[in-house]
């Protein structure tokens, strides 16, 4: 018993020294980028030797990498997507969007730091793929076929439409970042129009067009 409560303090110790070296990471990836970023900066924004972050990751990349795997952590809401089914389409996104809201500013560092190199790193980004953009899209898909089943949306390709939302968050989480929004009332109101947008179209006219005129 003695020897596990050991274990498991030092194991305590070791995820919270990694924890304190990828927030210092993450601040300075995302205020410089990642190949200005040296690990002397990064060691003194994690208030740590520079030695102590070879302890526990290989390299820049290593690191990179680390605050990925924990923003897919934190990212993760498949019981929020299970709990909302009954609920009113168009409140449910309007309620993910804001909690998605206070997810990007509570991991607002990790987000740039990421964003920002996934389009340059080939190996980053096949794990962005595999990590955070493939279970995403699984998950939406899914949530979208129960609504349909269940009579809350009509029948639509789930898959494009689950890379809709896809671009859909990425470009909001984009807007955050540089700044367009201000504040919770701009998201609060960001929000609300986009239900709108997305559930009642912008069109003047119920009449079909285009390609669904044809079909």
């Amino acid at each position: 018993m003695v020897d596990e409560k050991t274990a498991a303090r030092r194991q305590r110790r070791i995820t919270g020294r990694k924890e304190q070296i990828l927030d210092g990471a993450a601040r300075v990836f995302a205020e410089k980028g990642f190949h200005a970023a040296t690990t002397r900066e990064i060691a003194d924004a994690a208030d740590v030797s520079e030695g102590t972050i070879y302890n526990y990751f290989a390299s820049k990349e290593d690191l990179l990498l680390g605050i990925m795997d924990r923003l897919v952590e934190a990212a993760s809401f498949d019981e929020m997507l299970d709990q909302s089914l009954f609920t009113d389409p168009r409140d449910f996104l309007v309620a993910l969007l804001h909690f998605r809201y206070g997810f990007n500013q509570q991991h607002r560092a990790m987000i740039q730091a990421i964003l920002s190199e996934i389009l340059i790193n080939p190996t980053l980004a096949e794990r962005y793929r595999e990590r955070i953009m493939a279970p995403l899209l699984a998950l939406v898909e899914g949530h979208v076929q129960a609504r349909i089943d269940a009579g809350q949306l009509r029948p639509v390709d789930t898959s494009l439409l689950a890379s809709f939302f896809a671009a859909f968050f990425i470009g909001l989480a984009t807007l955050l970042i540089l700044g367009d929004v201000q504040d919770q009332e701009a998201w609060d109101a960001l929000a609300r129009f986009s239900a709108r947008v997305i559930f009642d179209g912008l069109t003047a006219t119920d009449e079909p067009r285009g390609e669904e005129a044809a079909g």
